[in-house]
């Protein structure tokens, strides 16, 4: 999808691919076509992947705590593994795509240009995807005491799952960009 251009005399769109309009066929910086993924494809793809973080570390604290029949040991062993699972997770997860976008029919790109993240950068959004998107609605809630609206509108700043049949649509030529 690197600098692939859409057909010529295609209109360009008013806003990015990461913007929250409500066009799903939009540029990247680079001038490149994508097409932003549904809403509930995205919510799909997270749910499977924070089931599957989520089912390893129940597994690996049960696994824990049954040898000494530590309830403790098999808590701490859980919390633990919900925290660094979904880097080792992440690290496997090549050229954007985990099990729950491949299901979901998504990928994870850059906003720059429209390609997959790094081998690094795949740890950390799975960890930001699995961990830290817990913590989102008490920011939001804070946010929000304090009049502040902004916690409320998620702004993408670098990273924007695509559909992946409609993007190689629009680039094979079969559809054009609104």
């Amino acid at each position: 999808m690197n600098n692939l251009q859409a057909a010529s005399g295609a209109q360009p769109a008013d806003a990015g691919i990461g913007s929250w309009s409500g066009e799903r066929t939009a540029r990247f910086r680079d001038g490149s076509w994508g097409v932003r993924a549904r809403d509930r494809s995205v919510v799909a793809a997270w749910a499977i992947d924070v089931s599957i973080v989520l089912l390893f570390s129940a597994v690996a604290g049960v696994l824990a705590g049954m040898p000494s029949y530590s309830a403790g040991t098999g808590v701490t062993v859980g919390i633990l593994s919900w925290f660094f699972f979904p880097w080792l997770y992440g690290f496997f997860c090549i050229g954007g795509n985990t099990l729950g976008t491949l299901v979901a029919g998504t990928r994870l790109v850059k906003l720059r240009d429209g390609s997959a993240p790094g081998f690094w950068r795949n740890g950390w959004l799975m960890f930001l995807r699995v961990v830290l998107f817990m913590l989102m609605p008490i920011n939001a809630l804070l946010g929000a005491l304090n009049g502040d609206s902004s916690a409320m509108e998620p702004e993408r700043k670098h990273h924007v799952s695509i559909d992946k049949a409609a993007t190689k649509a629009l680039h094979l030529g079969n559809i054009t960009p609104v």
